[in-house]
């Protein structure tokens, strides 16, 4: 039972990595000028989406610099739609 309080530290900590990776890019992206268009945005949303399945399915170990778990790709997915939702509150207005 003293895993899963870890589990659940672990987890958050990593969902908002990823979630903050991603308004940053999104910021750096915005100074420059670029903006990327729904179906951009909706493609990211489901290969994040995918990976974070993919993670959570595998029985082999995190391993690397480059593999994120399932709750960083969640945590990218879900700013990701937060991204979309205010791009299309903007074009709504």
């Amino acid at each position: 039972m003293s895993d899963i309080p870890m589990r659940d530290e672990t987890f958050e900590r990593d969902y908002e990595a990823g979630f903050a990776r991603v308004l940053w890019f999104d910021k750096q992206a915005k100074i420059r000028g670029w903006r990327l268009s729904e179906r951009q945005l909706i493609r990211e949303i489901v290969q994040r989406e995918r990976a974070a399945h993919i993670r959570e399915k595998s029985s082999l170990p995190i391993i690397g610099t480059e593999v994120r778990s399932a709750a960083w790709n969640r945590g990218q997915a879900d700013a990701l739609r937060h991204l979309l939702r205010a791009q299309n509150e903007r074009e709504i207005q």
